[in-house]
């Protein structure tokens, strides 16, 4: 197994900059550049005989941009690398389909003269991608297109590139989805990974999103009529799709209920994540059984997180499940897989996640992502009959991990008695010197912060502020109690858990309290407002991104959009509150009615087709803070919907939130 020494040695060896300028290193304005940079590394894979490793990547020099893959044989990773040339495009991820052949998941923005296509509206353009997956020989070679062979309009379809499922029925071809134009459907094609042609295999439903297979042949069907999604099943070899159970859209995405994550070794069966159906709080991994509807017994839970993930091999064996502590954890099957693993994360001292992405087929060789708040990403192959791991592709490498901020986990108690985790982001070298902090309370509300890499925190971390995230009730990832204890507390419970970590953070020291600011996107946007009403005189600065600000709009909206009997109108009435019932609470708990309470400048910020929290939202709490004699700044942004937004308008909102906060703090 792998040493303490050599494991440190050669994991600090292998991140270090060569050539790196030092004086630039020490420029905060250097350094936000480097940090809001645009991935220059987007995947790797290693084939299944575990002999070849592909690794994608964009080149970017100005505005010039150059996709490649480069490959590499799995035991010269510091070789020359074959390249193959994509071009003058973006790209997503690879994939190998079989020891020979590799899909490239590839988007397009520019037409055959090299213009950008899209909208320009209002000064903005709205990009249109074109997505495609091609597919190369192991050496680059033997490009092809897929769908090639389809017609006109059915090459002009937007999206040709959802893949689900690498076999099919013949070992050259694959499972794919895209829209039928004929029948004005979705459907199911079986498409040749080496010629690219597509062959009909099965047609949809009117609203059907999607199907979820087996070996080759479609076991759930997801149809949806917008704010819903339905499941239907259907057994190995049968032919009618039965009614399983229907989910709201954005419980079904967040892992509430059933999440299916893959097929198992059983004909038939699947395996799920699966939030409380045995009566547990937390989510546990199942199997389902598509021939009877029918959830499975436990197969891993874990006493204080969701278990929510899972790894399988091309049999549909487990291999490992997973969950989000503060860190991201496996639990392996085979004992000593998870001794070489342990070893790794060893390896890195605990500072970093390190997520398996990919192994070859007899578990020799893996491929693990590793990031953490000090490191952006980077590929490594760990080669396990040699226990010898190896960088083979570093993102962001102008960006030295040593001016990035450390992130510490926190552990609080509540003032009514409740356990909260949160993260401490210290700047460079500010160890022990007060600085600046800004709170920043993530969206959701049913989402967490983790010990990660995250762009605005480290952007305002290389201004040289702490920055306070906090897991507060109402969070995802702690069990159903812990999710549902937000509800109706959206002005009081929630927010007294963001102050009650503010207060233990400044308890213990090192913070100007002269210098805080709080910063928030979606719903931390508008947990930002509502921190500037509760605690008026705390804050020096506030930003909302994307934020609410009066909870019956709010709601008016989910009704007009989706109907008063709507699942997603239910959801938010029992998240926020009924008008009917919860008036009083809902009129404290909405900032833009309460904007004489704020003392502190507001900067909001809207993208003008946010389809989650409508930007409607952001100009009420500007006419209410106006109307209220406050200082507030806004900008919209025309062609951006609900964040993540465009590289360059993230980049404008990071830079517009750093000038708002460092004005209040000059």
């Amino acid at each position: 197994m792998l040493t303490r020494r050599q494991s440190i040695g050669a994991a600090s060896a292998a991140l270090m900059l060569p050539g790196f300028d030092q004086a630039k290193a020490n420029d905060s304005s250097f350094l936000l550049d480097a940090v809001l940079a645009e991935p220059n590394i987007v995947d790797a894979a290693i084939s299944p005989d575990g002999g070849r490793i592909a690794v994608l990547r964009v080149i970017r020099e100005g505005k010039q941009r150059k996709a490649v893959v480069t490959f590499s044989n799995a035991d010269q990773v510091n070789a020359e690398p074959q390249v193959a040339l994509l071009g003058d495009c973006e790209v997503e991820r690879v994939s190998w389909v079989n020891d020979q052949r590799l899909l490239v998941w590839v988007l397009l923005d520019k037409d055959a003269s090299g213009k950008t296509v899209g909208i320009v509206w209002k000064g903005d353009t709205l990009v249109e991608y074109t997505r495609r997956v091609i597919a190369l020989d192991r050496d680059g070679g033997n490009l092809a297109v897929l769908f090639a062979n389809q017609s006109t309009a059915m090459s002009r379809r937007r999206n040709l590139g959802s893949v689900v499922d690498l076999k099919s029925d013949s070992p050259d071809c694959i499972l794919m989805q895209a829209w039928n134009d004929l029948h004005r459907v979705q459907a199911l094609y079986k498409v040749n990974i080496h010629s690219g042609d597509a062959t009909l295999l099965e047609l949809g439903a009117n609203d059907t999103d999607g199907w979820i297979t087996q070996n080759g042949a479609a076991v759930l069907r997801l149809d949806s009529n917008g704010s819903t999604v339905s499941v239907f099943a259907r057994p190995p070899g049968g032919k009618e799709w039965s009614f399983f159970k229907k989910f709201r859209r954005d419980q079904y995405e967040k892992l509430a209920g059933m999440r299916f994550l893959g097929p198992s070794e059983t004909p038939g069966v699947l395996y799920a994540s699966v939030d409380g159906s045995g009566g547990e709080d937390r989510a546990t991994i199942r199997t389902f059984d598509v021939r009877y509807l029918q959830t499975g017994p436990v197969l891993d839970e874990h006493p204080e997180y969701d278990v929510t993930g899972c790894v399988v091999d091309s049999n549909g064996a487990l291999v490992a499940t997973s969950w989000w502590e503060d860190r991201l954890a496996y639990r392996f099957k085979d004992p000593d897989l998870s001794k070489h693993y342990q070893a790794i994360c060893g390896y890195f001292r605990s500072n970093a996640n390190v997520k398996l992405t990919d192994f070859s087929s007899d578990f020799s060789r893996f491929i693990f992502w590793v990031s953490g708040p000090q490191h952006p990403g980077s590929f490594w192959l760990y080669d396990r009959k040699a226990t010898k791991l190896q960088p083979i592709a570093v993102d962001r490498p102008d960006l030295p991990p040593s001016k990035l901020g450390l992130m510490e986990i926190i552990k609080i108690v509540s003032r009514d008695g409740l356990k909260l985790t949160a993260y401490l982001t210290v700047p460079a070298g500010a160890e022990t010197t007060p600085t600046p902090l800004v709170v920043f309370p993530h969206g959701g509300p049913e989402a967490r912060d983790y010990f990660a890499f995250d762009e605005l925190v480290q952007s305002f971390a290389v201004q040289g502020w702490r920055v306070l995230q906090v897991n507060f009730r109402g969070s995802s990832g702690q069990g159903r109690r812990f999710a549902e204890a937000g509800k109706l507390h959206w002005g009081d419970l929630m927010q007294n858990d963001i102050e009650d970590a503010l207060a233990a953070v400044l308890q213990r020291g090192s913070i100007d309290e002269k210098k805080i600011a709080i910063c928030g996107i979606s719903y931390g946007g508008y947990a930002a407002l509502m921190g500037a009403v509760k605690t008026p005189t705390r804050y020096k600065a506030v930003v909302s991104i994307a934020g609410d600000a009066d909870l019956f709009e709010s709601l008016n909206i989910t009704r007009r959009i989706e109907g008063s009997d709507s699942l997603a109108f239910a959801y938010w009435k029992g998240q926020i509150g009924d008008p009917d019932r919860n008036r009083d609470l809902m009129i404290a708990a909405s900032p833009a009615l309460q904007a004489k309470s704020i003392q502190a400048p507001v900067l909001l910020q809207h993208g003008a087709l946010d389809g989650i929290v409508g930007v409607e939202q952001s100009r009420t709490m500007l006419r209410a803070l106006r109307s209220a004699g406050r200082k507030v700044d806004y900008f919209e942004y025309p062609t951006e919907g609900h964040p993540k937004w465009r590289t360059e308008n993230h980049r404008l909102m990071t830079r517009r939130s750093i000038d708002h906060i460092a004005k209040a703090f000059a």
